[in-house]
């Protein structure tokens, strides 16, 4: 076990922690937010964190995320608001985080320190909810569009071979990549956020989450589904999740209600041994 490694628990505990220093500030400043993705799922099948997750999410609307941004530095320390440019010049994601500068996740590489090892610290995502066009052929053209500009961003990664891709999949990666090294990363920010916000100040009936993981870009769900609220216990404290929850947690996983074998219920991002669960 390195000095980096957690269990599981240890891990829960501090993202409680973030979660309540989060949860204050936006009540703080009336700042609407909900629970999203795995953290939605835990709230509402376990009342609580799912027990192999390592990481938890939060979405808001891009309306509620600008306040957030303005008030985001009464965070205390040693939580630290990191935006998507702050990567030292280099391309992780779309996702803002909320990170725990005390706590790593695993032992420290070269590539945490040239990004300032912002992507190797305990972090709870911000999902950024904007209006998507009600038109399926519109909506289909946003996403195609925001594959695009992920694809770019990856050009200016500083690992730029992580994960194992099928040919198809590369040939794509490679024609975006190239594509992306004639465009600074600066302007890679900017069309995302400029797509992002194509319909801010339309009407429309759906939303989606413009900066979600690639697998989840094309959901898209009516706008009824966060017009009202409702709450789930993590721990002892009750948050905000969507009353829409069922709708969004199907088109998430499908039965829900039901966890995955045991083979898949495993953490993701830190690194986990047998002998930190059981210190």
């Amino acid at each position: 076990m390195t000095k980096d490694s957690y269990g599981l628990s240890r891990i829960h505990d501090g993202l409680y922690e973030i979660m309540t220093a989060i949860d204050d500030l936006c009540e703080k400043h009336g700042i609407g937010y909900f629970l999203d993705s795995g953290t939605l799922l835990g709230a509402v099948r376990h009342k609580d964190f799912i027990p192999w997750d390592d990481d938890a999410d939060l979405a808001m609307t891009r309306d509620n995320f600008e306040k957030f941004c303005q008030v985001a530095n009464e965070l205390p320390e040693p939580f630290l608001f990191v935006l998507p440019t702050e990567y030292n010049g280099y391309f992780f994601d779309f996702v803002p985080r909320i990170i725990n500068t005390e706590f790593p996740l695993r032992e420290e590489t070269e590539a945490d320190k040239a990004q300032n090892n912002y992507q190797n610290r305990l972090a709870v995502d911000i999902f950024l909810m904007d209006h998507a066009p009600d038109d399926p052929q519109k909506f289909s053209k946003m996403v195609f569009r925001q594959k695009m500009i992920y694809g770019y961003g990856m050009a200016h990664r500083y690992n730029k071979h992580e994960h194992e891709h099928g040919l198809a999949d590369k040939l794509k990666i490679f024609v975006l990549t190239t594509l992306g090294r004639f465009q600074s990363l600066d302007k890679i920010f900017k069309k995302q956020e400029e797509l992002s916000s194509a319909y801010r100040n339309e009407t429309v009936g759906r939303y989606c989450i413009t900066n979600a993981i690639m697998k989840e870009i094309h959901n898209s769900y009516p706008i009824d589904c966060i017009t009202e609220t409702v709450k789930f216990p993590i721990r002892d404290r009750m948050f905000p999740c969507p009353a829409g929850y069922d709708t969004i947690l199907t088109a998430l996983y499908g039965d829900y209600m039901t966890p995955p074998p045991e083979a898949d219920r495993v953490p993701i991002h830190a690194s986990i041994t047998k002998e930190s669960e059981e210190a």
